[in-house]
């Protein structure tokens, strides 16, 4: 076995991880901060951590006791502004690798603890015991979690009463996936990769539960099973009732702020086309002053949008259509007569929409990405193709990890 060693960190990593050279290469020593002596034990690449010997003036206490067992959270113990610089100094680093030097790039909008309203966790029967929480780092084992402090409250009030259920539904064969949504009518629960629900002692042993912890929806394996009342989350003028296990912006207040960008980004246009719109979160709010084109892959997402639409506050026209958008991205000259376009595509981002959107003419386009590598990838596209980057605000959806969501404003 390899003997500790000490060492100084040199630089933070896009992971999170402290960096310091050592033996002629690299070694990644996950919870240590730029400038620090630690003690570590070298295990290949990586470094196990074994002693702070002069910490950083950024050192915090972690406000969650799971900290380095959990795999959810990399960051806490970092203070919030040196965290904040570190969040902008991704976003940077992958424009960078683009050839975008020197961008402005505005202050990191801030998340709290307690607001995360979507969760997916894992739960695991090994013999009669139930395993219920995240995955530890870099590892298949699962970590007890009965309180998560990045969540809000009526999820943290649901976890252990969930746990008491769950033995009855899972299955030794694999793991079950668990999504948690807290919108404001209820919980919204579904369960995948269990047992079949859909009948017999199951089925009452579901609804059950779903009585018990007053659950606004039950659904297991794709199929719901049990709607006390209609899960509601609202954007805009209107509700949406999102399809169960659905994409959801993970946190309330950070939809907010990248909404605003989005309607002062786009100001008095009266025609915007909404590309990747889900169930609306975007689109519901620009139909409150303009026509919206919307154009989404999932059928469920667009029977959603369309059923909060209908029941809106004086909401304008949304035309929804079905489009696998990677394999038949809008063209350029369908684009003609729109005064601007908005586009949120998943982390592969959206590398042949772009390549018609810089065909186009469209005076304001505004991309929303969770990955700043396929971000950049795609602005470089769009710049190329006779785009200017006016604005780019990196945004906290996801506390404490190395994720990092960005609004980006360029006009023509």
């Amino acid at each position: 076995m390899t003997d500790p060693v000490e060492i100084t960190i040199d630089e933070l990593g896009a992971k999170g991880d402290g960096i310091a050279y050592y033996g002629g290469g690299s070694l990644y020593v996950p919870f240590a901060l730029e400038g620090e002596r630690v003690r570590v034990t070298p295990m290949g690449e990586r470094g196990e951590l074994e002693g702070i010997v002069t910490p950083s003036p950024s050192r915090v206490e972690p406000i969650c006791p799971l900290f380095q067992t959990c795999g959810g959270c990399t960051m806490q113990h970092m203070a919030p502004e040196a965290y904040g610089a570190w969040k902008q100094d991704l976003v940077r680093d992958a424009l960078a690798s683009r050839g975008f030097e020197d961008l402005a790039i505005n202050p990191l909008v801030a998340t709290k603890p307690g607001e995360r309203r979507r969760a997916v966790l894992t739960a695991r029967l090994i013999g009669r015991r139930l395993l219920f929480g995240y995955h530890e780092a870099r590892s298949t084992r699962v970590v007890d979690v009965d309180h998560c402090p990045l969540l809000v409250p009526a999820l943290n009030a649901l976890l252990p009463k969930l746990a008491d259920y769950l033995p009855l539904f899972v299955t030794k064969k694999k793991e079950a996936r668990i999504t948690l949504l807290a919108t404001h009518s209820g919980v919204d629960l579904s369960l995948d990769d269990v047992k079949d629900m859909r009948g017999g002692q199951d089925y009452l042993k579901a609804v059950e539960m779903a009585e018990d912890l007053d659950l606004a929806r039950l659904s297991a394996n794709g199929e719901t099973l049990l709607e006390r009342r209609p899960p509601l989350l609202r954007m805009g003028a209107a509700q949406v009732s999102p399809p169960a296990g659905a994409f959801v912006q993970a946190e309330e207040s950070a939809e907010r702020a990248m909404a605003k960008m989005i309607l002062e980004s786009v100001g008095d246009a009266k025609r915007v086309i909404d590309l990747f719109c889900g169930s609306g979160t975007f689109a519901l709010r620009l139909a409150k002053k303009a026509q919206v084109w919307a154009l989404e892959g999932e059928d469920a997402a667009l029977k959603s949008l369309e059923r909060a639409w209908r029941f809106g506050d004086k909401l304008k026209g949304i035309k929804m259509e079905r489009r696998d958008l990677f394999r038949r991205p809008l063209l350029a000259a369908e684009m003609k007569k729109f005064d601007a376009l908005v586009f949120d595509p998943p982390r592969a981002g959206a590398k042949a929409q772009c390549e018609e959107i810089a065909k186009s003419q469209l005076p304001v386009v505004v991309a929303v990405s969770c990955n700043p590598g396929t971000l950049a990838r795609d602005l470089r596209i769009l710049v190329d193709g006779g785009y200017t980057i006016a604005s780019i605000t990196p945004v906290d959806q996801f506390l404490y990890s190395p994720h990092v969501e960005c609004v980006v404003t360029l006009t023509r």
